[in-house]
C-alpha cells in the first residue's frame, strides 16, 4: 500500500501526454515529473489519490539512454518545458505514442503518422511573461509563482532583449505581465503589450522602446483587474502604431491583434494547415464551415486555394474583426465570418474544419456536427484526449478516413497537436 511522503525505488516505464514519467507501485500508477522512460530512480510520494499518485524525483540511480543534460538553467523551476532532459527524437516518439494511447483509451483503432517537428528552438512568436519583484518570468511548475526569466531557448533573441528593456524602464506600480508578439516576415516586426491592473501613462516608455527597437510596430496598454491573469479578459488600447502586426502564412497575409488566436510556431503551423487542407479535399462547388476559426487562417487558405464557399465562425469578436480585415487584405470574396458560438451554426455545408480549444467539443457541439451531417470533418486538436473522446462520440455516424497526423507544435513542452479526417458513413 502506497504511503504519503514515503520513498520508493522504481523504474520509469513510459512517459504520458503531460511529459511525466509513469511507473507503478503496488499496482497503482505513479506520475513522476522530469523522469524519463528507462530511468531507475528514487521517488517520494507527494500526492496520493484514489487511483493514482504524484511523486517527486529524488535521485536517479541509473539514467535512461534517452536522457540528456538540460541546456537551460531554469529547467525544473520554470513550468514551460518538460522535455529538455531528453533528445528531440525521443520527445517526438513519445508524443506520437501519447496520441496513440489516447486513441486506444477510447477504443479507437487508427494509425498515426510519425511526428512532424521542423524546428525545436526559437520558434515562439508569442510570449507572456509575468511580473514579480525580481522581474519578468514564467510561472513555476503548477503554481502562480514566477520563476525569473532572462533568456529562453524557445524565444528569439529580440524578444528576450525587449523583455530586458521593459524590465529596466517600465513603471512597476501595478505591472502584471508583458505580452510580446512577432511575425515571420523578414525582418520581423513586434507587438509589445505591458499589462497593468489599471490605467498607466505609457507614452514616454513607448517612444523610448521604439527608438531602441525600430522593429516594434505596435505598442498597446493592457488592463486586467481579474485575480487570475487571462489574456482573453484583458482590455487593450493602442499607444503606438495601429494595434496589430501582419504575418504571412501559406501565401496569404494576416492581420493579428492581441487577442487573436494565431499559432505560436509558424513553421510547424504552416505544415499542419497544409495537411488539414489536403484532408479536407474541398471542391469549387462545396460549402465549407471553418468552426472555431480564430482570425480565419485555415478558412481563407481553403477559399483561396479551392474556390469553395467558406463560412467562418468564431466567438471572439476581435478575432472576427481581424478575419474580415484579413479577407479584404487578401482579396478573398468567397468567405464570410460570423461572431457566434460554433455550436449554434445552422447552415447547409458539405464539409467542415473544427479547431476547438483544449477542452474539445461540448456535447452540444457534437450534436451540432451530427445535425449538420457534413461529408467530411477535419478535426484539428491541441489535446489528443479530448479529440479521441469527440471522435468516439461521432463514431456512430463517422469513421476515421486518414491516419492521425502528429505535429510537435510546441517542442520541449508537454503539448502536441494532431489532425485527423472523419468521413460520414454510408449505409
Amino acid at each position: 500500500m502506497l504511503k504519503l511522503n514515503e520513498f520508493y525505488n522504481v523504474e520509469i516505464e513510459s512517459v504520458n501526454n503531460l511529459g511525466n514519467g509513469v511507473t507503478h507501485i503496488d499496482g497503482m500508477a505513479v506520475f513522476v515529473p522530469y523522469a524519463i522512460e528507462g530511468d531507475c530512480c528514487v521517488v517520494e510520494i507527494e500526492k496520493l489519490y484514489s487511483s493514482y499518485a504524484i511523486a517527486r524525483l529524488v535521485s536517479i540511480e541509473s539514467s535512461s539512454p534517452h536522457r540528456t543534460v538540460p541546456d537551460c538553467q531554469y529547467f525544473g523551476e520554470c513550468g514551460g518545458c518538460s522535455y529538455l532532459n531528453c533528445s528531440i527524437e525521443y520527445e517526438n516518439e513519445s508524443k506520437e505514442k501519447s496520441v496513440k494511447d489516447s486513441l486506444v483509451k477510447f477504443g479507437i483503432d487508427a494509425k498515426t503518422e510519425k511526428t512532424v517537428c521542423p524546428v525545436d528552438e526559437k520558434y515562439r512568436n508569442k510570449v507572456v511573461l509575468y511580473h514579480a519583484r525580481d522581474g519578468f518570468g514564467y510561472y513555476k511548475q503548477g503554481t502562480n509563482q514566477v520563476a525569473h526569466h532572462s533568456y529562453c531557448k524557445m524565444n528569439c533573441e529580440t524578444i528576450d532583449m525587449i523583455a530586458e528593456f521593459c524590465n529596466r524602464t517600465l513603471n512597476k506600480s501595478g505591472l502584471r505581465a508583458l505580452f510580446v508578439r512577432k511575425n515571420s516576415i523578414s525582418p520581423s516586426e513586434y507587438m509589445v503589450c505591458p499589462i497593468y491592473n489599471g490605467k498607466t501613462d505609457m507614452l514616454r516608455f513607448s517612444i523610448a522602446l521604439v527608438n531602441t527597437f525600430p522593429s516594434v510596430r505596435s505598442v498597446l496598454l493592457g488592463i486586467n483587474r481579474e485575480k487570475d491573469l487571462v489574456l482573453e479578459k484583458t482590455e487593450f488600447s493602442t499607444v503606438f502604431g495601429d494595434g496589430c502586426i501582419e504575418d504571412e502564412m501559406c501565401g496569404l497575409r494576416f492581420r493579428i491583434s492581441p487577442k487573436s488566436f494565431y499559432q505560436i510556431n509558424h513553421t510547424c503551423a504552416s505544415l499542419l494547415y497544409e495537411k488539414a487542407i489536403e484532408l479536407l479535399d474541398a471542391k469549387i462547388t462545396d460549402t465549407v464551415a471553418d468552426l472555431f476559426c480564430g482570425t480565419g487562417t485555415m478558412g481563407m487558405i481553403v477559399a483561396k486555394r479551392t474556390g469553395a464557399k467558406v463560412i467562418g465562425v468564431e466567438i471572439e469578436k476581435s478575432a472576427v474583426k481581424d478575419a474580415k480585415a484579413n479577407a479584404k487584405l487578401n482579396g478573398i470574396k468567397n468567405i464570410e465570418f460570423f461572431a457566434d458560438d460554433a455550436k449554434n451554426f445552422d447552415k447547409n455545408i458539405d464539409s467542415c474544419i473544427i479547431d476547438p480549444p483544449r477542452k474539445g467539443c461540448s456535447r452540444f457541439m457534437i450534436d451540432t456536427l451530427l445535425r449538420l451531417k457534413p461529408k467530411r470533418i477535419v478535426y484539428v486538436s491541441c489535446n489528443p484526449d479530448t479529440m479521441a473522446r469527440d471522435v468516439k462520440l461521432l463514431s456512430e455516424e463517422y469513421k476515421i478516413s486518414s491516419p492521425v497526423s502528429v505535429f510537435n507544435m510546441f517542442p520541449r513542452t508537454a503539448h502536441v497537436e494532431c489532425v485527423v479526417c472523419l468521413a460520414r458513413k454510408t449505409n
